[in-house]
């Protein structure tokens, strides 16, 4: 983002000569005379206030006082995941949002169990976009019986990203993406009478979340795409609908 403008110069001459030669360093000095005008529009642009983007950087359409309530569905190969999320625009540069939903798996009667929260700090800058490391952590747990065995399961992950976003389209329309490194924990554990059978694990890859909300007066509207960048890893589309208040 930048915009360009030119400089205009005035050469005055007392002879033939001595104007040739002023007339050639001028033309010399032009292309850095412009060059200087660009950084000098661009610093400018750079001093405009960007206190409306609050949270802009994660899509939330929440302004700095305000908070959000709505529903999400994540669609995926395995199963369809949907529940409920607030986000809270805390006065100042510090945001956090919660959710808690259930994940619906395909060919099984059973559901998980998720939860899981973020802390969104906005990074001093001013420009047109938003920039803000994001921390968060979630949870996922199940238990139940099957054919008289005891099944047990967790999951534990921490995402940390920075995201980009801005407002578009006179402040309507939230473009934003988030990228970083996701560390996952499982736990999983089978026990019929004195057996058990238990198995642990842990991995780390990258992620990445994005996509574009709309804000419409009081409502607002989110569609994007999430994947974890391993092995196995599916891409979520990921839908949210809800109210600014």
């Amino acid at each position: 983002m930048s915009y360009m403008e030119s400089s205009r110069k005035e050469l005055s001459s007392s002879s033939r000569p001595r104007a040739r030669r002023r007339t050639c360093s001028t033309l010399k000095r032009r292309p850095v005379l412009i060059a200087l005008s660009a950084v000098l529009s661009m610093v400018a642009l750079a001093l405009i206030p960007t206190g409306v983007l609050a949270q802009a950087c994660i899509g939330s359409p929440a302004m700095s006082g305000q908070f959000t309530l709505g529903g999400y569905a994540a669609l995926e190969d395995a199963g369809t995941s949907y529940g409920v999320d607030s986000r809270s625009n805390l006065p100042g540069r510090v945001g956090m949002g919660a959710r808690i939903g259930t994940i619906d798996l395909d060919d099984t009667d059973e559901n998980i169990t998720s939860v899981g929260g973020d802390l969104v700090f906005q990074i001093p800058r001013r420009g047109a976009l938003s920039l803000c490391p994001v921390v968060g952590v979630d949870h996922d747990f199940w238990s139940g019986t099957s054919g008289g065995i005891d099944f047990d399961y967790t999951r534990w992950a921490f995402p940390v990203g920075l995201a980009v976003g801005g407002r578009v389209a006179g402040g309507n329309l939230i473009p934003s993406a988030r990228a970083g490194l996701i560390h996952q924990r499982f736990s999983g554990e089978a026990a019929a009478g004195p057996f058990v059978l238990q198995r642990d694990g842990n991995q780390s890859d990258f992620f990445l979340d994005a996509g574009a909300t709309v804000h419409l007066g009081p409502t607002y509207g989110r569609a994007g795409i999430y994947r974890i960048f391993d092995d196995e890893g599916d891409t979520v589309i990921r839908l949210n609908l809800g109210f600014v208040f």
